[in-house]
């Protein structure tokens, strides 16, 4: 096997980050994919890990130094509960992510908050075509 191998699509999806330390896992996936994968295109995990916002920080440093990252579905699971200061720290990371197209957050707790800070964060990308916020009880504002 070609031990630079290029990932352009990743998908974790259902529980396979299940170990006890959650959060490790995500900060490890994270920090790895960061210096292998200059071409990682689409990143799913879904249904697949408790975090806080350790992982979501890591996450979002990952959006935020990529260049080709186009596809987020992240923390779509009702286990998860991203708040808004995860929101905000996603937000700010869609600020300096030049290629980022869809956005998948459903079924979190971002609330009015963490949508605010999600608008802030899009004020400058230009790029984002599909956002879901679909279960994230987000209020009328």
């Amino acid at each position: 096997r070609d031990p630079n191998r290029i990932i352009k699509r990743l998908k974790l999806n259902g529980g396979l980050l299940t170990s006890s330390d959650h959060t490790n896992a995500v900060v490890r996936l994270a920090e790895a994919l960061e210096l292998r994968s200059s071409e990682l295109e689409e990143l799913y995990l879904n249904y697949c890990f408790d975090t806080n916002n350790e992982g979501i920080r890591a996450i979002s440093n990952l959006v935020k130094t990529s260049s080709s990252l186009c596809k987020l579905v992240f923390l779509r699971d009702w286990f998860c509960d991203m708040d808004a200061a995860g929101a905000f720290m996603i937000g700010e990371s869609l600020q300096r992510n030049a290629c980022m197209k869809t956005l998948l957050l459903d079924h979190n707790l971002i609330g009015d908050d963490g949508a605010i800070a999600l608008a802030d964060g899009l004020k400058t990308n230009q790029h984002l075509e599909t956002l879901h916020l679909d279960g994230n009880k987000i209020g009328c504002q």
